[in-house]
């Protein structure tokens, strides 16, 4: 069985990679620096052949990272976590109870089922490098976090959306009435929606992808930056039973 020594030598963090053409979409943008710039966004319309967020208040963030400690931070319900699921996110004790999940899974990268029995707290981080398939956001589900960290690879931008069923009095006060949100995040933003469609990325690699995971015995992954093995020579990027291997350095 080949090993591919560029996976082994990363770290068990995923960072996903640019490509060309969003770079070029991007490069020289330049922001406002100083102006009051009322805050609007694509990114409902945006994710709408996936997952529709029509009735959920949006909210920037600096990436999902922000978005999940502003919720977390708060959150007085025990919140329950699949093992393996992003380690940003832990299980702690509380009143009730809310479960986090990642769809696809930051286990193995694939998609799975949003629970509809109890409240949820749903991570879309790899859409945008996956096909296009229709997720299902149940009644319960009560915040949903996005960005193009992952899909794309801007995550030095910091990119990223909360989404709330109900309205944040604090965050609509400093988005919409102080007008504080990171205006160059939010230009790049836009500028991604403007030119590259949902499934962009996938199609971009879904060829390559599949030769990587045919030349070294992977499993591809529904998201085109990752796949799983249970080669042991791979056990340091172990989720449950199998490894989650970031195929970044391979494109």
């Amino acid at each position: 069985m080949k090993i591919c020594s560029e996976i082994l030598a990363l770290s068990t963090a995923i960072r996903t990679t640019v490509l060309d053409d969003v770079n070029h979409a991007v490069e020289g943008l330049k922001c406002d620096l100083d102006g009051v710039l009322k805050y609007s966004t694509s990114i409902v319309d945006w994710l709408k052949p996936v997952v529709d967020l029509s009735d959920f208040h949006v909210y920037p963030m600096n990436g999902i990272t922000q978005g999940l400690d502003w919720w977390y931070d708060k959150e007085a319900r025990s919140v329950v976590v699949y093992p393996g699921d992003y380690q940003w996110i832990t299980q702690k004790s509380g009143y009730g109870k809310i479960r986090y999940i990642s769809v696809p899974s930051a286990i193995d990268g694939n998609f799975i089922d949003i629970p509809k029995d109890v409240p949820t707290a749903v991570d879309l981080a790899y859409i945008g490098s996956t096909k296009v398939k229709k997720i299902d956001i149940p009644k319960k589900t009560e915040f949903v976090f996005y960005s193009f960290s992952k899909p794309f690879g801007v995550r030095n931008i910091r990119t990223g959306w909360i989404f709330t069923r109900k309205e944040d009095k604090r965050l609509d006060a400093l988005t919409h009435s102080a007008k504080y949100y990171n205006y160059y995040a939010n230009s790049i933003s836009e500028v991604i929606m403007k030119n590259f469609d949902i499934d962009y990325v996938w199609n971009q690699l879904k060829e390559k992808q599949k030769n990587i995971c045919e030349k070294y015995d992977f499993i591809p992954s529904d998201s085109v930056w990752l796949a799983t093995t249970d080669d042991p020579a791979y056990d340091k990027f172990k989720r449950g039973d199998r490894a989650r291997l970031c195929l970044a350095p391979c494109y």
